[in-house]
């Protein structure tokens, strides 16, 4: 019996997400090989996903585990030309690679890495039945990065729509909304824990998020999802019950921050400490998107 452990592309619960088809194909092989599959968590929040992965052995913190002398064989994702030499989504990347979304370029690393990963279809994570929201769509919100913000008036356009089209918009939050989405009368759904969350979009009719780790993790359940992203929508996955609606090009501005904020040549995270991006002209890349471009792109999936 030999240990497989998997750093996923970085420490976000997005990034954990867009990995798991490298992660399931292990666990794969594992059980026909009788190998052990483990996750290097590099962060909070990927841990505590790690009971939901269907088969995985269990997690490591990457602050203590030891990339150079352990028992098994460690595949880190960070760790590729593909990922260390470029910034996905630049200028630079997309003239010399076109445009490849997450799940091209995460499997020619698994290629390159002997990962026999498909991602072709998600594979979902364990969920528990939440059968109440099963008229509902959802709203992802909020995001840790100011550069993926909808402006409040077009959500609540957008709930109108929905309640137009007989459907039931929920907000999904952690404890409460933000007052001035609250105040216009947006049911809450309330995920106060990470698997709460797993089990909320995964049992929706449809759920509707800007570019962050929930809207993800909403694709990897096979609900009908429309992500609202900022150009290029490096890390939408376009499988059959996915839509991405995406902004006007970012600001020079913008672009020269995000350039200046890239750490994709660290492959260690090991004492990392990330601080969200400020975005100079505060999202108004995706400002262009409209209610009703994105009902519909949900139009298309429902």
């Amino acid at each position: 019996m030999q240990p497989h452990y998997l750093a996923p592309i970085s420490f976000g619960l997005g990034d954990l997400v867009v990995s798991l088809p490298a992660i399931q194909a292990l666990i794969a092989q594992g059980r026909r090989n009788g190998d052990e599959t483990w996750l290097v968590a590099r962060s909070a929040v990927q841990a505590r996903l790690a009971d939901r992965i269907a088969g995985l052995t269990g997690w490591v913190d990457e602050q203590s585990f030891d990339r150079d002398d352990h028992d098994g064989r460690f595949f880190d994702l960070r760790d590729h030309p593909l990922q260390r030499d470029w910034w996905w989504g630049s200028a630079a990347f997309e003239e010399q690679f076109g445009t490849l979304s997450i799940n091209d370029i995460l499997g020619r690393i698994c290629a390159d890495f002997g990962i026999r990963a498909d991602f072709a279809r998600p594979i979902p994570l364990a969920a528990s039945a939440r059968p109440e929201l099963a008229a509902s769509v959802l709203l992802v919100t909020e995001s840790d990065g100011a550069s993926k913000q909808w402006s409040v008036d077009r959500w609540i356009s957008l709930a109108d729509g929905l309640r137009e089209q007989g459907l039931d918009p929920r907000l999904v939050t952690r404890d409460v909304a933000a007052p001035e989405i609250r105040a216009f009368g947006i049911a809450e759904a309330c995920a106060r824990s990470l698997g709460d969350a797993v089990d909320m979009l995964g049992a929706a009719r449809a759920v509707i998020g800007i570019d962050t780790g929930l809207t993800h993790l909403a694709a990897q359940q096979g609900t009908p999802t429309v992500a609202i992203c900022r150009p290029p929508a490096v890390f939408f996955r376009p499988w059959p019950h996915t839509r991405v609606v995406v902004g006007d090009r970012c600001d020079d501005v913008c672009v020269a921050a995000e350039k200046e904020y890239a750490y994709n040549e660290r492959v260690d995270l090991r004492g990392f400490r990330w601080h969200p991006r400020p975005c100079p002209t505060r999202g108004s890349c995706i400002d262009s998107i409209q209610p009703t471009d994105v009902l519909d792109a949900l139009e298309t999936v429902l």
